[in-house]
């Protein structure tokens, strides 16, 4: 205990202090990456290999892509990674210090280097990086918030700090002005008119470059974003239930996970810009107050008719476009079911109807697009007339108060010029904010899209024990099943029960329900009744990611991907080719794919049009054999 105690104040100033001890070294240096970027890292299951990056990061809950570090990658800015030493094949932690320096955290040594020319010779070329995930629950605008903005403070400062210098040169505009029009011009003052005038070039040129800085800080900010938000958006997606997507069409998902792009994109984009600019320009009304009270009251006016405008034909177009979203997303989905149809629509001859069904739909969608097409082109109109309307009133205005008290106003020519050089730059940026925060309206129609995603919570379950090593054992007891609860039922008290190593057929007619016991064993659906057991553990109480793991299965409406032969039968695991060799040739594939010419690198088309349909079944059945499953299921079909 006093070894302990005495660590966690040694951390404070050592920051390897707080590494765990007792630990892998690959554990240590993986959970070292996942305090970076903030993943809270778990050992593997005890049935796994524990020294495995996969196992590590199923455990965690979180995805890892292999990476080939060329060039002078060490003063490039690639996040955290996993490497491991040439010569040991030792893992090591690569951290980021600052925007483009590396330190190396050695998890056997406890030791930090700097990452330089000389030891990054010491480095493999491979390495991982580690994507983020949402959190396992229902996601609320809050917790993207969080996941947007962590670890990006210091590119947020810049971005405000940036933003405050660039709107105070530009305040400078309005004051040289009025001192050239009041004293350089009357008093023929030239050194004071080149002096002002060189104040004008250097202050323009210094917005230029601010402006730029800035926008380089958001688009590095941007693209950090989009590139954790859509690797955490779609690694949700694919933790979900496969029930869920029972509910909408392949289009219409896309849709919905596409409206969750356009919130970051215009989130971290132009309106974040548009923003943080108008927000800084707004401080020209302090400029208003100084030159003229009376004056600054009548601007302040103008941009509150203005935003009213702005605000009542915004409200107007989020009516319209609650609507044309979901609308939008039928649309995509029937087209995309006409195009996955198109060979049974000609054996049909139905393309007439086809085509009548998508365009009823598309009217609706240009009539809903015109409509809120015509309110937003009246806004334009409005915007581009304002700075002119805004202008006759201001200098109506100014004639009448000096008309009324004739020298008390304290106005001078120059004073007004520059008054009215600030008013612009006020009422342009009252009107862009206005324009912005409407646009961030729509934001909350593409939240309700995006809302089916976020709410459901994903398929994982920490309560949930893993199932071990599974023998082959499996047994159905008295299962009861239908697919909604006003249909009858598929499955009434069906028992199975099947020894390791046993063979079985289940055959019937179409719709005796084979494929739902195959949905039912691979947990897509939950029994009504009954219990499902693996090596005599109930599969309610497993970890259902585990339990697939070890199942080989060929769906009946399986598809091939777009790849060489050899990537199909992997599937993404790590499968050397012997092993791809022997599964073709368990599936009776193998002369098949000796007769190709590129053999197992032999390329396929999506969906396998290359291939005959005996093919593609048994390419299904050699991608089930390849990692020695102890179940192993086919469909009807196969």
């Amino acid at each position: 205990m006093t070894e302990k105690a005495l660590r966690e104040l040694a951390s404070i100033l050592n920051p390897t202090a707080d590494i765990p001890e007792g630990e892998t070294p690959l554990l240590i240096a993986v959970g070292a990456i996942g305090k970076a970027l903030g993943i809270t890292i778990r050992p593997a299951a005890k049935s796994e290999n524990a020294n495995t990056l996969d196992a590590i990061a199923r455990a965690s809950g979180f995805r890892t892509r292999r990476v080939t570090l060329t060039g002078n990658w060490w003063k490039t800015d690639g996040g955290p990674l996993l490497a491991f030493t040439k010569e040991e094949n030792q893992p090591v932690a690569i951290l980021p210090v600052k925007a483009t320096k590396y330190e190396i955290l050695d998890p056997v040594e406890l030791t930090r280097t700097p990452l330089n020319r000389h030891t990054a010779t010491t480095i493999a070329a491979i390495a991982y990086t580690f994507y983020r995930p949402l959190p396992d629950k229902e996601i609320t605008v809050w917790d993207i918030l969080q996941f947007t903005i962590r670890g990006r403070g210091p590119d947020l400062l810049k971005i405000l700090g940036v933003g405050v210098v660039a709107t105070l040169f530009g305040m400078l505009t309005p004051q040289i002005t009025g001192i050239l029009i009041d004293s350089a011009i009357p008093d023929a003052k030239r050194q004071l008119l080149i002096q002002m005038g060189l104040g004008l070039l250097a202050a323009s040129f210094g917005v230029m470059i601010f402006q730029l800085a800035q926008s380089f800080v958001i688009l590095r900010w941007q693209t950090k974003v989009s590139y954790d938000t859509q690797a955490a958006l779609w690694d949700r997606l694919l933790k979900l239930k496969p029930a869920f997507f029972r509910q909408y069409s392949t289009g219409d998902l896309h849709n919905r996970v596409s409206a969750v792009n356009q919130i970051r994109d215009r989130l971290s984009g132009s309106i974040l810009r548009t923003l943080f600019t108008s927000l800084f320009s707004l401080l020209n009304l302090g400029l208003l107050i100084v030159y003229s009270f009376p004056l600054a009251f009548v601007a302040i006016a103008i941009a509150l008719v203005a935003v009213i405008l702005t605000t009542i034909s915004g409200m107007i177009t989020r009516r319209k476009m609650r609507p044309l979203q979901q609308l939008s997303g039928e649309i995509f989905g029937l087209t995309v079911q006409l195009i996955g149809g198109i060979s049974k629509l000609r054996v049909a001859a139905a393309e007439s109807e086809a085509f009548t069904c998508w365009a009823k739909q598309y009217t609706k969608q240009v009539k809903l697009i015109l409509s809120t097409q015509l309110v937003e082109d009246l806004l334009t109109t409005f915007n581009v007339l304002l700075p002119a309307v805004s202008s006759m009133v201001l200098f109506g205005f100014t004639v009448a108060l000096m008309a009324q008290s004739v020298g008390e106003t304290g106005l001078s020519t120059g004073t007004f010029l520059a008054f009215n050089t600030a008013f612009g730059t006020f009422i342009t940026s009252a009107t862009r904010l206005s324009n912005t925060l409407i646009d961030s309206l729509d934001i909350t129609i593409l939240w309700e899209r995006a809302q089916p995603i976020l709410q459901t919570k994903p398929e994982v379950d920490a309560d949930k024990y893993h199932p071990g090593r599974l023998s082959g054992q499996l047994k159905l007891d008295q299962v009861c099943f239908r697919y909604r609860q006003d249909s009858p039922l598929v499955l009434d008290k069906i028992t199975l029960d099947a020894k390791a190593g046993e063979f079985i057929a289940i055959v019937g007619p179409s719709g005796s329900g084979k494929s739902t016991i195959m949905r039912l064993l691979l947990g897509f659906e939950t029994p009504e009744a009954g219990a499902i057991f693996y090596d005599g553990k109930d599969l309610s109480g497993l970890d259902i990611a585990a339990v697939r793991r070890q199942l080989g299965v060929v769906l009946q409406n399986g598809r091939i991907m777009s790849g060489s032969i050899w990537e199909n039968i992997a599937g993404g695991a790590i499968v050397t080719q012997d092993q791809a060799r022997e599964a073709l040739q368990m599936a009776g594939l193998a002369e098949d794919i000796q007769a190709m010419p590129m053999g197992i690198h032999t390329i396929i088309s999506e969906g396998g049009g290359n291939l005959s349909g005996g093919q593609r079944q048994r390419l299904f059945i050699a991608r089930a054999l390849v990692q020695d499953r102890k179940h192993s299921s086919v469909g009807a079909n196969a």
